[in-house]
Formats: structure tokens, sequence, C-alpha cells
């Protein structure tokens, strides 16, 4: 199918009536909507529906379309081989068949297709599922015509042409009768170069003579005159040619090119060549960043280090030139670039590929890296970058603790959560630092690494902490403080929870202070406990049932026969609450 010249019948078509002015078209808008349905299919792919970053391209995919209709009133778009077309002008192309939203809709038969209004309400994820099943869960004998006619949807239209039809244009005129056929077809032969002779074409007639003496026809077609064994191969022949050429299609000759370099890269004899493969390849890494081949990226990094490692292959200047390049690729415009198109989806490479980049990653990259995994919803890309950090801080520890000086509070906090996974001791004057933060999500993380850095000036930073403004900072410190058994911090821990202040807190954070109280006050701490739960004030009244009940599941972690025995005081209270706390302490005492 060939596109024709606009004209007003196109424009009509496409809800632009008599709109001759190209500058006046909403091509921009248009352009966004194809490009914000590559974008949604490929988070289609990726995650769940109810994922909130596919929803979220989902939405403005959306926007996009409603943006568009105020301009037009459908769109009627021409599918080319690599392209999409709207108007006379290209609307959406991709450097990927196998990505490319044109191509799908080419290679099925699809030559044209109406996007209309009300789709985006309607049937735009309907028409998402369509497009990925088409390119990923295809049955034997589908194709997207075949899903789109199953799935008769009102407000996607297209034409398609059959398979071996299109550019095919049947005779037109009378038929002609058999005897001019005839003349017609030895006229043509005649012509022919390496034609008969007119002495042979007379043998020819003196044979077909014969043959009509002998009972056959003259000009009969018999069987016998073929044979196909020649021409023909068998089924074990076909289906070697097919997967040969599966094999040629799918070989990645990217990969190939690499080869060759890293062959000639091992030759010492030549320093120039060197030289000059290694700019070819840190010129090269940008572009398989960019283009989502982070495999190719991996083995390039591999590569180098592998051959810098083997001291008979690079002179100096070769192995600065590896380090520079290793430094470039971990700068933070490179790796927050990266990491932006993972997070959006755009690249969608495999764990292992990703790994074996990261694990040369110098210590430039550890900002972006430490930012992403705070912020990204993907739980498997926040554990693999939080790994990478660890992995850079196991060699070079001064990366870690400078980002603890960041500005950044996502940068900090994810540095502090890093380290207490590491059990890092050389940041914990850093990290006692950061309970000076203005950030409430910095103070935090500075105080839950208490619980895996062991260190008295971290300990002390912790209890100060329990007089935080925040209510998240003073539970964290509570329970780190419990977690480690810091017993200096009892004393500050009775006097909270004999204070007015805990009275006025939630139930999380009186249960955190009082079992944190329990803990490291142990046997000392059964009398407060014991009053707070069973006793009275001068004017016969009890303490808040919140209170008491958070007395009782204190006394349950001292353990103490003196602790049991204040707990079965209170075992037959009225007040619901105490007395299912007071169970509770009494059965977690008797499974310890």
């Amino acid at each position: 199918m060939k596109e024709g010249p606009r004209s007003p019948d196109v424009q009509g078509e496409s809800g632009l009536p008599g709109l001759e002015d190209p500058s006046a078209l909403p091509m921009d808008d248009v352009v966004e909507v194809f490009a914000t349905l590559q974008k949604a299919l490929r988070a289609y792919q990726l995650y769940d529906p109810n994922n909130p970053v596919y929803k979220r391209f989902v939405s403005n995919l959306r926007d996009a379309f409603s943006h568009v209709w105020e301009s037009v009133e459908k769109l009627h778009v021409l599918v080319e081989e690599e392209r999409l077309m709207w108007m006379g002008e290209e609307v959406y192309s991709h450097g990927s068949r196998s990505e490319s939203l044109a191509f799908l809709l080419y290679k099925d038969g699809i030559r044209d297709i109406t996007l209309l209004p009300g789709l985006e309400e309607d049937e735009l994820e309907e028409l998402l599922e369509v497009l990925h099943e088409a390119r990923n869960v295809r049955r034997e004998g589908d194709d997207l015509v075949t899903i789109l006619w199953e799935r008769d949807m009102e407000r996607f239209r297209y034409s398609h042409v059959e398979y071996g039809g299109e550019g095919f244009e049947l005779p037109e005129g009378e038929e002609l009768a058999e005897e001019e056929l005839q003349n017609l077809l030895g006229a043509e032969v005649k012509g022919l170069p390496g034609a008969p002779e007119a002495d042979e074409q007379e043998d020819g007639e003196e044979a077909a003579e014969e043959g009509e003496a002998g009972g056959q026809a003259a000009g009969t077609v018999k069987k016998e005159d073929f044979n196909p064994s020649l021409y023909a191969l068998d089924p074990d022949e076909m289906e070697y040619l097919h997967e040969e050429l599966k094999k040629e299609w799918a070989r990645d000759l990217r990969e190939d090119v690499l080869s060759a370099l890293f062959d000639r890269l091992e030759e010492p004899e030549s320093r120039e060549r060197q030289e000059e493969i290694v700019g070819i390849l840190r010129t090269l890494m940008p572009n398989l960043l960019s283009r989502g081949a982070v495999r190719s990226a991996a083995r390039v990094v591999e590569e180098l280090v592998a051959v810098r490692g083997r001291g008979d292959v690079l002179d100096t200047a070769g192995w600065e030139a590896v380090e520079d390049l290793l430094v470039e690729l971990s700068s933070e415009e490179v790796v927050g670039e990266l990491l932006r198109s993972l997070e959006d989806g755009a690249i969608v490479p495999e764990p292992d590929d990703l790994v074996a980049l990261f694990r040369h990653l110098r210590m430039g990259a550890v900002p972006p890296l430490l930012r992403t995994a705070e912020v990204v919803e993907a739980p498997e890309l926040t554990r693999l970058l939080r790994e990478t950090v660890a992995g850079i801080a196991e060699n070079e520890p001064e990366g870690l603790l400078r980002a603890l000086g960041s500005s950044d509070p996502l940068v900090v906090a994810g540095a502090a959560e890093v380290a207490a996974e590491m059990g890092l001791t050389e940041a914990a004057s850093h990290l006692a630092r950061l309970m000076e933060s203005d950030s409430e999500a910095v103070r935090k993380a500075g105080v839950a690494a208490a619980r895996s850095v062991p260190s008295s000036v971290l300990a002390n930073a912790a209890q100060r902490a329990l007089s935080d403004s925040s209510r998240e900072v003073r539970i964290e410190a509570a329970r780190s403080l419990a977690s480690i058994g810091y017993g200096p911090a009892a004393a500050r821990l009775g006097e909270i929870v004999t204070g007015k202040e805990i009275r006025e807190a939630d139930i999380t954070e009186k249960i955190a202070v009082f079992e944190g109280y329990g803990r490291l006050g142990g046997g000392e701490a059964v009398a407060t406990l014991d009053r707070l739960l069973n006793g009275k004030s001068l004017f016969r009244r009890k303490e808040p049932a919140e209170v008491r009940a958070a007395a009782a599941l204190a006394l349950g972690k001292v353990g103490t026969g003196e602790a049991r025995a204040a707990l079965e005081k209170a075992a037959e209270e009225d007040e619901p609450v105490v007395r299912s706390a007071v169970r509770r302490a009494l059965q977690g005492e008797e499974a310890g």
C-alpha cells in the first residue's frame, strides 16, 4: 500500500477539514501520543496492573489522547514498515524492530489505523493487552489481525492486506481462447535467446506427428518429463536450513565485532592499536547504554578489567586509559541516565548483566545508586543497587563515608542503611552526626544503624534521640537501644515511662518505650512497672488503660518471677485492653 499526497479528503479523515497550513497541525501532540503509547506498552510488559508506575504511564497516555481530541475528531494514521504517518508527516519511528510499534502492526498486514475519541476511557488498557499479546504471547496461527478481530474494539479501527496479496495485480479484460493462448506462448518463445531454429521446429513437428500416431496428442505434458528430486529438499534438509537461518538472523553482530576488538587489544606489540581500540570502546559505551545493550556494555567492562589485570598486555598509558573509562562510566551523569531508563522501563536488562556491569563501578556512582535505591518501587532493583554500593564500599569505603556527608537526604539515608547492613564500624562517628540532621528520614536512618554498627558513640547518640521531636525517630531509638541491650539507657527510659509526655503519646510509642525499659531495666524495673500496672493514686484512681497495658507488656519482657507475680495480680482485670496485654505477656514469658 502506497501513501498518496495530502488532500482535503485525507485531512477530512483526520478530523481537520480545510486545514491547509501544515504548521497549524497539532503534530507535536500526535507525536506525544505515540511516544507515550510506546512507554505505556513497555510498562504493561514490566509491571502488574496495580503497580503505581504502570498506572502513571497509563494516566499519561490518557492525558495525551485527551489533549489531541481538543484539536482533532479522530486520528487516521498510515502504517509503514519503519514508521507511522499522519497528514503526510512522520509521527512515530523506533530504531529497533523488536520494540517498534509500527513494525508490529506492519508485519501482520495492518496498513492504516483509526483512533477515535473515548478510546482512552473505554478501551485503552484493552489495546495495551492486545499489543502485548501479539508481541509476546502468540499462539500457533495467531496474528495481530486475528486478535483484534476477536476483541472487536469499537474505537480502534484498522484495515489490512492478506499475505501475498500486496503489490500483486490481476490482469483485466476478456479471457483468451486456448488456441490463442498457445499461439501467443509460441510467439513469445520464438523471440527468446536460444529459441529453436526453423529446422529444429520442423523436427519437433515431425516428432509430434509421430506422437499422435502412437496415440499421444501433440503438446501433451507428461509427469515423467519432470524429475522433482533434482531440485527438491527432503524434510531434514529443510529443517536444517530453517534452523541455520534462525541462527543467522538471531546472531548479534555487535558481539562479533567486540570479540574482534578484544582479540586485537591483547596484542601488546602494537601500543598504538591498543590505544585506538580503548578509545573506540570508550566512545562506544554511552551508545551501548543508551540503546539498552547492557550485556554488551558489561562485557566491555569485564574484558577491559581482565586485560588490565594482566600485567604483560597494557603499558602504563593503556592501564590509565582503562581506568579513565571506568571512572567516566561511574560518573553521576552516566549512571543517573542509566538508572532513569531502568526506573522508567525504557530498558529491561537481565539482572545478571546489571550485576556484571555494576560490580566494576567506582565511587562516583555511589550517590545516584543510593538516591535511586531510596525511591524506586521495584524491590529487586533496590536490593541490587544497595548490594552494588556495598561492593564499592568494600574496596573504597571512603566513597560511602563521603555519601554520609552529602547534602541530599536521600543519599544520606541510603548510605546509612548500607553502612548498617555492612556493619561498617568506620562509619560510626559519621552515623552519630546524622542525629543532628534537619531531615527526619536521615535521623531515623542514623538511629536504626545503631542496631548493626557496634559503637558506644552511636549508642549514646541513639539515647539522645529518645527526646527527638519526631515520633518515628523516638520509636526507632527505643527499639534500637533495646535491640543492642544498651544498659545505660535504662535510666533515661525509666524517666520517660514515669513522666507526663508518654501519656500523651500514641499506643505504638508507649509500647516501644515501655518494652525497651523492660528489656534494659530488668529486675530493677519491676517495681516501677508493677506500680503503673496495679497501683492507685492518692484519689484511688489507676493509670490510663494504655499505660497499664504497656506496663504489662514490659513486665513480659523482664521475665523474672517478680514480674510474673505482678502480671498475675492483673490477670482478672476488667479493662479489656489491659487484660489482653497481661495475657500476651504471660504467654510470651511461658514461650520464652
